[in-house]
Order: C-alpha cells, then sequence, then structure tokens
C-alpha cells in the first residue's frame, strides 16, 4: 500500500523541463518575456499567452498569470530614472545628482546624499554613484571651506605684518601699513620735527618783537 502510493504521487508531481512550468501535475510551455499566462494548456490546447499591461513586464520566460509591476524611482528616496520600463525590463533607477544608493537589490532601492566635508577639511574623494564623499583633514599651515586646503597666507613675504594668524578654517590677516616699530618711529619723527618748527617760530617771533621795541624807543 506504502509503495502504491508513492507511485501515486510520483505520478501527479509531472517533472518539466527548463521551457515548461507545471500546473495542476502538467507540464505546460512558457509565455515569452513581455507576456502572461492567459490560459494554461490541456490535453488539447497549448498555452495561450497575453502581452503585458501598461508598467508591468516579465524578463523571462514564465508561467505567470499576472505580469510583474514596474519599479517607481521615487524622487523622495532620492531616486530617478535611468531606463524606463518596457514589457520585457523593470525600470532602472539612479541616485539623483549628488546623492548615492544605499539599498541596492537588482535595483537601487533607496539613496542618500552626499556628505559636505568640514570647514578645515577638504574632499579627499568625490562621491560616486554607490559611494559617499571621502574627507580628510588639511594639513598644518594650511585652510579650507570645505572643498580644498589653502596654504596660510605668509604676510612677511609680502611685505606685511600678520595682524592674525591663520586657523584651519580661516586665512592669516596682514596688516596694509608698515609694522609697528616703523610706525611708532615714524610718529616720533613727526613730532620731535613739529616740535622744532614750533620752537623756531617762537624764536623768531620773540626776536622780531624785540627789534619791534627797539625800533620804537629810537
Amino acid at each position: 500500500m506504502l509503495l502504491l502510493l508513492i507511485m501515486n504521487i510520483v505520478l501527479c508531481v509531472a517533472i518539466c523541463n527548463n521551457a515548461e512550468y507545471e500546473i495542476n501535475g502538467q507540464c505546460c510551455p512558457m509565455c515569452d518575456q513581455g507576456k502572461r499566462v492567459h490560459k494554461h494548456c490541456d490535453e488539447y490546447t497549448s498555452t495561450t499567452c497575453d502581452s503585458c499591461h501598461v508598467n508591468t513586464y516579465t524578463d523571462a520566460p514564465n508561467g505567470l498569470i499576472e505580469c510583474l509591476p514596474c519599479s517607481l524611482c521615487d524622487p523622495s528616496n532620492g531616486l530617478r530614472v535611468k531606463k524606463a520600463c518596457t514589457l520585457k525590463s523593470n525600470t532602472v533607477c539612479e541616485p539623483l545628482p549628488g546623492y548615492y544608493c544605499i539599498d541596492f537589490f537588482s535595483n537601487c532601492q533607496k539613496a542618500i546624499k552626499h556628505s559636505n566635508c568640514s570647514p578645515g577639511q577638504y574632499i579627499n574623494q568625490t562621491g560616486t554613484e554607490f559611494s559617499d564623499t571621502v574627507c580628510e583633514e588639511c594639513p598644518a599651515g594650511s585652510y579650507s571651506d570645505g572643498i580644498l586646503c589653502k596654504l596660510h597666507t605668509k604676510c612677511e613675504s609680502l611685505g606685511k605684518t600678520t595682524v592674525k594668524a591663520g586657523t584651519e578654517t580661516t586665512d592669516a590677516e596682514c596688516s596694509n601699513g608698515e609694522p609697528s616699530h616703523v610706525l611708532i618711529l615714524s610718529v616720533c619723527g613727526v613730532c620731535a620735527l613739529v616740535f622744532v618748527i614750533g620752537s623756531v617760530l617762537v624764536i623768531v617771533k620773540k626776536i622780531n618783537t624785540l627789534h619791534y621795541h627797539q625800533a620804537n624807543q629810537q
């Protein structure tokens, strides 16, 4: 009895080849890609196939009674259409410009924005469709706004003085005038000249006054 039962089960399960699908213990010819099964085969007729509807597809020979829905490239998930869906192929999505894919399973499912490098860093590797931006710290003696490193300005080499030293995020600030000690000496020189001129004028005035009095007495 057990042997008969096993034989019956084996006979009820059809062994189909690669171009067929099994339905109710019978092997039916598959429909081509871009099509679906409209009516299964029977002992008198072969499988009847219909084309997929709009926004559906089948990308391989199949025994499906409904085609697969085309994927949507949702901008809210950072995606856009790279290749539109056809009856024989699914939509191909790609990240929006400035985004990279973080969920990939035969097609990109979600993407997020590339990271921005912070001030004091530079872009070592630009972000791609499947990788984020790689940031690195700027070397000593330089600064950046998060894109490229620039060397601090050397004020002395320009004949100026450093008012404020450069940092990781800002350049050095230079004075537009002479160095402070030169400025001090210049001011002192001007003051001395004014004093001398003033003294000379006072003496000249006194001499003129004296001559005036002497001339009146005569």
